[in-house]
């Protein structure tokens, strides 16, 4: 063999003359070791590096479905947040849409009435009592109606209101008057006519006509206390475009009777001392013109026999 075999393997000279065999001899046996495991090596290599791929692969794989995933994820969000957002940016228009008094005043159903208004002159009208809470200051509407706003035959109508933490200054008659009517009424169109004296003080009165079919003439009043708070409020209208009839109005008034004060006795002691200066519809007398029964199928006749017993005297 030449110089370089001689450096990795001993020739059969020196294994027969037993010349460097301490030396080679662990050489000898690992070269030929290595020559017959040096396949497993190569196979567990390809193994390692097969090995080493598929872990790659399948760490890709799930990446890329983490991937997916967290942009669908990504995705649903911003659509639920766009939906969100439309909902709540709708929601305050509708209900902004809405007129405010539908809301703030509440209609009372089978009302305990507080006040009586007897007028036999208009049963033929037909009676109504009403009664509206407001929703969130409490302030309570007593409405007592002969016949229909909007009808052809006369119409009264007389309001106590009693404010709750709503309260508000009351405004001039014209603008209260108007308030009321819900738009059948022109403000611009109501004229002044001075006052009227009451039992309750003297009465604002305004004239205005109704936008209705006939147009109906019509008197309003209003009277404000701020002791206790209250205001009284009405108006009357004739069944044409005639003047409405002042008379009927201050008797109107004239009558309204406190029937339950209810919490508040300053009302009824209002309604005491208004008592005393009544004029019973124009006779000053109440002998002459006694206090009406109350009821709208009251009649206003004469007391006969408190009547006989005067005339015995």
């Amino acid at each position: 063999m030449g110089g370089g075999a001689a450096g990795e393997f001993m020739s059969i000279t020196d294994i027969a003359t037993g010349r460097m065999l301490p030396q080679a001899l662990p050489r000898a046996f690992g070269a030929l070791w290595l020559r017959r495991n040096m396949p497993a090596f190569s196979l567990r290599r390809s193994e390692a590096r097969l090995h080493e791929a598929a872990m790659r692969a399948i760490l890709q794989s799930d990446f890329s479905a983490t991937c997916a995933r967290v942009l669908a994820y990504a995705g649903a969000l911003a659509l639920l947040a766009v939906i969100s957002a439309q909902l709540f940016h709708v929601a305050p228009a509708a209900t902004a849409a809405e007129p405010i008094a539908q809301t703030e005043w509440i209609d009372v159903a089978k009302p305990f009435p507080a006040f009586a208004l007897p007028m036999p002159e208009l049963a033929n009208s037909g009676y109504g009592y009403g009664m509206r809470r407001h929703a969130t200051g409490g302030g309570r509407r007593d409405i007592m109606n002969w016949g229909e706003l909007k009808g052809d035959a006369p119409h009264l109508m007389i309001e106590v209101y009693r404010p709750g933490g709503e309260f508000m200054p009351f405004g001039a008659a014209e603008d209260e008057i108007t308030a009321r009517t819900g738009g059948l009424a022109d403000a611009t169109a109501i004229t002044p006519l001075g006052e009227m004296d009451s039992k309750f003080g003297p009465m604002a009165l305004v004239e205005f006509t109704l936008k209705t079919e006939p147009q109906r003439q019509c008197l309003g009043f209003v009277r404000a206390y701020g002791e206790p708070r209250l205001q009284i409020l009405g108006w009357y209208c004739s069944g044409g475009i005639g003047s409405a009839e002042r008379d009927l109005a201050a008797c109107a008034l004239d009558r309204l009777t406190l029937m339950a004060a209810g919490s508040d006795p300053k009302v009824g002691e209002m309604f005491a001392r208004a008592e005393l200066k009544r004029t019973f519809c124009g006779q000053r007398s109440p002998i002459i013109a006694a206090t009406p029964r109350l009821g709208p199928s009251a009649i206003l006749v004469p007391d006969m026999k408190l009547r006989g017993r005067m005339a015995a005297h």
